[in-house]
């Protein structure tokens, strides 16, 4: 025997269906993404006055051993060096966030760039921008 639903019914369930797979896909689809850092694309310094701790602020907990954030030198006749110390700090007060120690002295275009995979769902994320010290 067939049972045969109001038509209704179905599309009401179905609606309620679709907002709960859209709901659920849109919290997931954050990964850990740049939600924002101290220095922001295209920003430009003067000689000196850049800061001299990148801290990037991501949408999710960071994984550390798989996660960075980097500065690398973006002159197109350059050898594009890592300029930031190497070594990425994750501050245990905030899993969401990571820092990269930059020297004194740069003077050019730079590019961050940062990979992070999400310590909430493993998924990962990345991007570049650049900023300038004249």
């Amino acid at each position: 025997m067939i049972t045969r639903l109001a038509p209704v019914r179905v599309a009401g369930a179905a609606g309620a269906a679709g907002v709960l797979i859209l709901s659920a896909t849109g919290v997931a689809s954050a990964h850990a993404s740049l939600v924002r850092a101290n220095i922001r694309p295209g920003e430009v310094f003067a000689a000196n006055a850049y800061p001299r701790t990148l801290t990037g602020f991501f949408a999710e907990n960071v994984t550390p051993s798989s996660s960075f954030l980097h500065v690398f030198e973006a002159d197109p006749t350059g050898d594009h060096a890592l300029v930031d110390t190497g070594k990425n700090s994750f501050p245990f007060k905030n899993p969401k966030e990571i820092e990269a120690t930059l020297p004194k002295g740069l003077k050019g275009v730079y590019t961050v760039m940062w990979y992070t995979v999400s310590a909430d769902d493993g998924h990962t994320a990345g991007f570049t921008f650049t900023f300038t010290v004249k």
